[in-house]
């Protein structure tokens, strides 16, 4: 997981006390590095040419994080696009672009990304990752709390008011329209993005109120249950 959880019942004092300076230079250096990797990426998209079946910002831009097709294995805390669906994905780029989003993966990696984007880019780039066959899938890897995880996204947890999770993102953890497809996504991606929303680093009014009294631990027990599906 790459950001604490602002809550006494998770603080990590070496992490909280890690300085404005030192966090600002690691965030240059991950720019340095992102951009360099869109570079080479675009440098291997020209040679191919912008002709083939997929747009061709997904080869200059997306690919080396996400992979021509969104099923990119590379990363934990990168997020499967194939499949995802259309309207949800179009919302997140239009929110990175806005700088609405203000997670910090997403204003480091996709700010810039999302910057040169116009609506008809993003229409296409939803639209292309949307109709990636076959959806997510999981990637074979099960963590521990699958059975809790499972518990907590079909019933809740009534005594510590958390609902369950199926009541937006489907019985199969499907999702629809607005509310993303969360069967099969990583396992560090959901514990990262529950973490954003129980801080309210990742602004969200419904998530946000959602997820204020989950804990750690049921953050990676639901994320073991959905990243098994």
């Amino acid at each position: 997981m790459t950001t604490h959880v602002n809550n006494p019942r998770f603080s990590n004092k070496g992490h909280n006390g890690m300085s404005k300076q030192k966090r600002t230079v690691n965030k240059s250096a991950a720019l340095l590095i992102s951009g360099a990797l869109l570079a080479v990426a675009g440098q291997a998209s020209a040679a191919g040419g912008a002709g083939g079946p997929a747009p061709y910002r997904i080869s200059s831009d997306c690919m080396v994080c996400h992979g021509m097709t969104g099923h990119n294995t590379i990363y934990p805390i990168v997020p499967k696009l194939a499949g995802q669906h259309k309207g949800y994905l179009e919302l997140q780029l239009k929110q990175f672009k806005d700088r609405s989003r203000a997670d910090q993966n997403g204003e480091i990696y996709m700010w810039p990304v999302a910057q040169s984007l116009d609506a008809a880019d993003i229409k296409e780039l939803a639209s292309y990752f949307a109709s990636q066959k076959p959806p997510m899938h999981s990637s074979g890897i099960k963590h521990a709390g699958m059975k809790e995880g499972k518990a907590i996204f079909n019933q809740g947890v009534t005594n510590e008011q958390i609902p369950a999770c199926m009541e937006c993102h489907g019985s199969d953890g499907q999702g629809a329209g607005a509310f993303p497809r969360l069967a099969g996504q990583r396992y560090g991606y959901i514990v990262q993005q529950l973490t954003y929303f129980h801080n309210g680093t990742r602004v969200n009014s419904l998530m946000n109120q959602i997820a204020k009294n989950i804990t750690v631990a049921q953050m990676k027990d639901v994320a073991a249950y959905l990243s098994s599906l």
